[in-house]
């Protein structure tokens, strides 16, 4: 059983290595290609929002609302914190006739250097909106003002506005039961199996209903949002116009939805076992490569994930990362 393998190598020598479970299927779940476990289960954290996106869009409140392309994107966010996705998540509020002080996501400083340094020169404390994960939230306070719903204890299970989520979530897995924890930012998170996981951004990227359209459509035309500067998904979706979305998440998850040259459609969920984000964005690549996806040259935006450097505090570089597929 074949495994991926990242190996960091200083100065001519393997320093250190990560493990990597890996599966590429198609819509149906039919799997294409294993890398370790395909039905290792992990916690995938924000790589499920894309999934959870689906409920602002099937409740109606994308419609009802009049929201945009853009703020669909954001909401399928883990953003940097910078002044465009916290506008944006703003006006979803606006929108919605709520205002931000319902967000119960927690508070840390902009993921953005530059934004997080702003803040801090204008005296001014991060508050919630700066939170990755508040375009999310803003979805989920929304999809309640839509379907009739207290915002109170929103983040909790057994409120209504989850309970529909997690149905959008079995529905796209194919499962019937799904152990659910708590998410960094306090939302339910789903424990579920690589494959699904592949199977569920498949179905998203065969686009064969409006509501998958709305969210591959948003997602890859304002890959921005969903990241930012310097993040992964966003220079991965930008470098593919029209044929991939990719999501992230916490402890080194990663998922993407994809079409190949020759027009099939499959997915793509992958975990770093140890949990190391820096492996992340080779796998994903290195797996988009050995299925076809794509092919070298890459986009000058995508080589500090293709080949990274080492470098020590002088700025010298002193060795590289590289990932195998290794039996």
């Amino acid at each position: 059983m074949s495994s991926l393998i990242t190996q960091v190598t200083r100065s001519g020598q393997v320093e250190s290595f990560h493990v990597g479970y890996g599966v590429i299927t198609d819509a149906e779940g039919q799997i294409i290609k294993t890398y370790g476990d395909p039905h290792y289960s992990t916690y995938v954290r924000s790589s499920a929002k894309p999934l959870q996106a689906l409920a602002v869009i099937r409740s109606g409140a994308y419609q009802d609302f009049h929201f945009t392309p853009e703020e669909l994107a954001v909401i399928c966010s883990s953003h940097s914190g910078e002044p465009v996705h916290t506008e944006w998540v703003e006006s979803i509020f606006s929108k919605a006739g709520i205002g931000t002080g319902l967000l119960d996501c927690g508070i840390h400083p902009p993921i953005e250097r530059g934004s997080a340094q702003a803040l801090q020169k204008a005296g001014i404390e991060p508050q919630p909106i700066h939170n990755n994960c508040s375009g999310k939230h803003s979805g989920m306070l929304s999809t309640c003002v839509q379907m009739g719903y207290s915002p109170e204890d929103y983040l909790s299970q057994d409120h209504p506005v989850q309970e529909f989520i997690y149905g959008i979530v079995k529905e796209f897995t194919s499962l019937e039961s799904i152990h659910r924890g708590v998410d960094g930012c306090s939302a339910p998170v789903f424990n579920l199996p690589l494959q699904k996981v592949a199977q569920a951004f498949a179905r998203i990227s065969v686009r064969e209903t409006q509501e998958c359209r709305q969210v591959f459509d948003a997602m890859n035309k304002h890959a921005y949002l969903v990241g930012g500067k310097g993040r992964f998904d966003t220079a991965l979706m930008q470098s593919f116009p029209d044929r991939i979305i990719s999501k992230g998440g916490a402890e080194a998850v990663s998922a993407a939805g994809f079409i190949m040259p020759s027009g099939h459609v499959y997915g793509l969920a992958v975990k770093v076992l140890d949990g190391n984000y820096r492996a992340i964005g080779q796998m994903v690549l290195k797996m988009l490569e050995d299925v076809g996806f794509l092919k070298e040259p890459l986009a000058e935006h995508l080589m500090k994930w293709w080949n990274p450097q080492l470098k020590n505090h002088a700025k010298r570089i002193i060795g590289t990362t590289n990932t195998m597929i290794v039996e």
